[in-house]
Formats: structure tokens, sequence, C-alpha cells
């Protein structure tokens, strides 16, 4: 029975071994599709045939509030680093975003996932797509929290809690 079992892991390894070496690997942009450093300006500009990246709604679907401000606040610093990024690493618009939405909510994290990369370990996949299934669970989450925070510090504040709960220590404190 062991040994069938350790066939079976054998197999399937083999086959997830299979799988992941014949994965097609990123499509590398050409020169001419990559944006290019004005000297003149000492601006990147993007290539004149360039792709569009995602819009700011799905950088804060994707990393949250800081890299949605920092794109809303400060759009040209974004897209000088998202241009310079693109350019150095050659790789597509949407993959600059979303590394530069990472770094931007977290550099720490960041660099280390970029450090756990270049030591062979698990690449991230900043640039794939959204989920659509994963976009809802996360707006159902997000605004069912949301609204009972809001319940709560409603209740909380103008009394009602503790209407109901006077022995409370909060309600002896604040509303006695």
């Amino acid at each position: 029975m062991k040994f069938l079992l350790c066939l079976v892991c054998l197999v399937a390894t083999v086959i997830g071994l299979a799988d992941a070496l014949a994965a097609p690997k990123a499509k590398q942009l050409s020169a001419k599709d990559l944006p290019k450093f004005n000297t003149k300006t000492q601006r990147w500009e993007k290539a004149p045939n360039a792709e569009q990246g995602y819009p700011l709604y799905e950088t804060a679907l994707r990393n949250g509030p800081v890299p949605f401000f920092t794109r809303l606040t400060q759009s040209d610093d974004y897209e000088q680093a998202v241009l310079k990024f693109q350019a150095s690493e050659k790789c597509s618009i949407n993959e600059a975003q979303g590394n530069m939405d990472a770094y931007f909510e977290n550099p720490n994290d960041w660099a280390f996932q970029r450090l756990q990369e270049e030591r062979g370990g698990y690449k991230r996949d900043y640039g794939a797509p959204l989920d659509p299934k994963q976009v809802a669970l996360t707006l159902v989450w997000g605004g069912g929290i949301t609204a009972y925070i809001l319940y709560l510090v409603y209740s909380l504040g103008s009394g009602k809690w503790c209407g109901v709960h006077p022995e409370a220590n909060f309600c002896k404190v604040f509303f006695s």
C-alpha cells in the first residue's frame, strides 16, 4: 500500500514538474514597445504604440488605499515610476503597475518578495488579471464589515446600546 502511494506521489510530481517546465514564459517586449528616457526633459516617455495600464479603481482593488491615493495625488511621479520599472524590467505595463502598487503599499514586503524571486522562490505575477469572484467576495466582506463597524460606532455614540446594556462598563464610564 505504501509503495502504491509513493508511486502515485512520484507520478503527480513528475506531471507537475513537466507542466511547470512547459508553461510559457512571460512575453518579453521588444525595444520599440518599451518606454524611453528623454535626456533633454529628464523624463520617461511612453512608446508611441504603448498599451494602456489598468484603471485607477483596479489599483485600489489590487493593493488597497495607499497606492490608490498615491496614484491619485501624485499621478506624474507614479507614472514615471511605472515607466522606469517597465523599461528596466522589460515587462508589460500591467506588471509594472502591479509592482509599483505593491511597492507603494509596502516597500519592505515588495523588496522581500523580489529577493525571494531572485533566489529562485515563488514569482508573484503582479500583472495578472483580477479574478471576478475574488473581487466580489472582497467587496461583500468589506461592505459587511464596514456596515457593522458603522452600526457599532453609532450605537455606542448615541447611547442606544447602553439603553439595552446599562450594566456595561463602557456605559457606566461614559453615560452615567
